[in-house]
């Protein structure tokens, strides 16, 4: 009776026994246990490769909201925080907005407005965020902003071969020729519309001593269209071939058009006086070569200038950093931490030696560094554990085998805990500048004294992401000395 009491009341004891066998030995293949305690962050590097760029199927006007848009992947909206963005002169920001994105759970899209004053190519400045309280950044693509024709006349467009234009409302040079020609040349142009809904009225007059003809018309349709989408594409009237008989300075045909803008309104244009220089087919050659040397001068000037070729002023260094403890000592202070670090049998002598070279000079730290020997018993211990494990439940020592399950888990959090130290990296400062953003126009917020131990998150090019307690930001990765 006592050996069947025994044999019963020792299967659940078994089943426990195969249980935590089972989980442990996953558990270690899994590494589950080092995602638990190793949450994955999205990396600066990582944000580096996004942009938030305008949303498409947009017009960039002035005067009217435009979006911008982009989506963080593994990220959940609660996790990030948005701060206020710089914005340059003449654009302001209308309103900003963060959400889950519906089509994939695991990612966040940021959202913003903004509204451009005037026309130019604008660089907004990065955005500030939270990220699982890790500050981060985020930049803008460039855009370029034209003007809305909801507020502007009607006017007509020349357009010559090669890209050349002449507008009816822009100044331009009335004692130069637009361009030359030599006389017999067809020139053909068409004449367009910008920035109007319907066509009113058109004619021309003929000019003397040449051959004047319109090639073809255009019919102007979709005017409820264009009603309702303002645009500032360019529309075509008709097509023109001009070839003149005589050489000289020859005043371009007059063309008068009368169309209604967006505002309702009906506006009479006529193309103001400008004239073409119609010259023989060898004077007209010359004339290109001379403004081709010209061209070419002005660029390699430009060049140059841009290389700094010409600046014979050198740049003050406004990074220098001056202070009582040398780069050489910071060195020799990162020597001494990373053979604590990694000496297995001198730890203790090797920490006296940090200790007193900090002392020397004048740094008061109790910080020590981790012993990588602690993380290797770590390991031997637990694949001990583990192999003493496996022989007792062969041999079928229960209470042994319970002993020994309870030595893998405490082996386990050791190794754990060793190998989150021992992924960790960390350096001395030289006297690091610390910025929000990793930026060379972003402003220095704080300094960390030369000799100082901290911690590197991250690496973003050039850039590190450095924590000293519970401070951090952003600095160049040459004021920073590796240990590890």
């Amino acid at each position: 009776m006592e050996k069947q009491r025994y044999k019963s009341g020792s299967k659940p004891f078994g089943r426990l026994l195969r249980f935590i066998k089972t989980s442990t030995i996953l558990a270690i293949l899994s590494g589950a246990p080092l995602n638990v305690f190793c949450q994955q962050v999205i990396s600066q590097a990582q944000l580096d490769l996004l942009k938030i760029a305008p949303e498409e199927n947009q017009k960039f006007f002035t005067k009217s909201d435009i979006k911008f848009e982009v989506l963080i992947p593994n990220t959940n909206a609660n996790s990030i925080i948005l701060q206020s963005s710089r914005t340059p002169q003449n654009v302001t920001m209308r309103t900003m907005r963060k959400s889950q994105d519906y089509n994939d759970i695991s990612s966040t899209r940021l959202e913003f407005w903004f509204n451009f004053e005037k026309k130019g190519e604008y660089k907004i400045p990065p955005v500030s965020l939270l990220i699982n309280n890790r500050r981060r950044s985020l930049s803008f693509e460039p855009i370029t902003i034209t003007d809305n024709p909801e507020f502007l006349l009607p006017r007509i467009v020349l357009v010559f071969p090669n890209e050349k234009y002449f507008y009816s409302d822009e100044p331009f040079d009335a004692e130069k020729a637009f361009f030359n020609a030599h006389v017999g040349e067809k020139i053909p142009f068409t004449v367009c519309l910008q920035y109007a809904v319907l066509l009113v009225q058109f004619d021309w007059e003929l000019p003397t001593d040449s051959i004047f003809t319109c090639t073809k018309n255009y019919e102007i349709l979709e005017v409820k269209y264009r009603e309702k989408h303002i645009s500032d594409e360019l529309i075509p009237v008709a097509d023109f071939e001009w070839t003149s008989l005589a050489e000289g300075q020859k005043q371009f045909p007059k063309i008068k058009l009368t169309a209604t803008g967006y505002n309702g309104s009906r506006n009479a244009m006529q193309l103001p006086d400008f004239f073409i220089d119609f010259k023989n087919q060898a004077e007209v050659l010359e004339a290109e070569e001379e403004t081709s040397f010209f061209d070419k001068s002005f660029e390699l000037y430009d060049t140059l200038q841009k290389s700094g070729r010409f600046n014979n002023k050198e740049d003050d260094d406004k990074n220098q950093i001056t202070s009582g403890i040398s780069e050489e000592a910071c060195g020799i202070l990162a020597a001494l931490r990373r053979k604590e670090r990694n000496e297995l049998f001198t730890w203790k002598q090797n920490v006296r030696d940090r200790a007193e070279f900090e002392s020397e000079l004048g740094i008061t730290t109790s910080i020590n560094e981790f012993y990588m020997g602690s993380y290797y018993i770590a390991v031997l211990g637990l694949i001990l554990c583990i192999i003493l494990f496996i022989i007792f439940m062969i041999k079928h020592r229960a209470m042994l085998s319970i002993l020994t399950s309870g030595l893998i888990v405490f082996a386990l959090v050791f190794f754990i805990f060793g190998s989150i130290q021992k992924n960790k990296v960390f350096g001395i400062s030289k006297g690091a500048k610390i910025t929000s953003i990793p930026e060379e126009t972003a402003k220095v917020e704080s300094k960390i004294g030369e000799g100082l131990r901290v911690q590197i998150v991250e690496e973003a090019g050039s850039w590190i992401y450095i924590q000293m307690g519970e401070s951090g930001g952003w600095c160049k990765k040459t004021d920073v000395i590796y240990i590890n």
